[in-house]
């Protein structure tokens, strides 16, 4: 596998449990929105992806700790996360 596939795939992975812990945000399954928002910011961090590390961060911060509710702004962390993914892009494979 190319450098160039191993960096589509990575990607494609962040954006799988970004995508997840949204859906889950929207069902009000907060835990699994944390696990989500974690995994991602571990495999951007992985991948050298700052940017991206740091927003995911921030989507953790915002919903706040295990067994509690969301802190306020999750949602727009979550939507920043979104906007840093998309300026990341990537040629398919």
């Amino acid at each position: 596998m190319t450098d160039h596939d191993q960096h589509v795939l990575s990607v494609a992975e962040i954006v799988h449990d970004a995508v997840a812990a949204g859906d889950a945000a929207l069902m009000r399954d907060f835990e699994e929105a944390r696990f989500r928002s974690q995994l991602a910011a571990a495999k951007a961090n992985a991948a050298g992806l700052t940017d991206v590390c740091l927003a995911a961060t921030s989507v953790l911060n915002a919903l706040g700790a295990p067994g509690q509710p969301p802190g306020p702004g999750y949602g727009e962390a979550m939507l920043h996360l979104a906007t840093v993914l998309d300026a990341v892009g990537f040629k398919s494979l």
